[in-house]
């Protein structure tokens, strides 16, 4: 792959393997297991170049997302609600700036 034009191959290839990566993540947590913070990472990766291509989320790959960036968004909203990780807090921070990034794309007025 080179610059932000990957071949449409290699975006499709991307797009299935961030949906199995969202769809494990969703499968450990509805199963009440730790998700390793790399797995957040993998994901934000994969949904990043996704964006950077132009190329839509999956939907797994974008509810998943989104649920997290509301989570973060609540706790940081409520002084009193502890961090919701801290084991995975580098994969969090990753994720929150990352999320930010896409925002200021998608309103970059604001």
């Amino acid at each position: 792959m080179t610059g932000s034009h990957a071949e449409p191959d290699k975006i499709a290839e991307v797009a299935r393997l961030a949906t199995a990566i969202a769809d494990r993540i969703l499968e450990q947590h509805s199963a009440g297991a730790t998700i390793p913070p790399e797995q957040f990472t993998m994901l934000v990766r994969a949904a990043r170049m996704l964006l950077d291509n132009g190329a839509p989320w999956p939907t797994s790959v974008e509810h998943l997302l989104m649920e997290v960036a509301r989570r973060i968004e609540q706790a940081e909203a409520d002084p009193g609600v502890a961090p919701a990780a801290s084991v995975g807090d580098d994969a969090v921070v990753h994720l929150t700036q990352f999320l930010g990034a896409v925002k200021r794309r998608e309103n970059p007025l604001d």
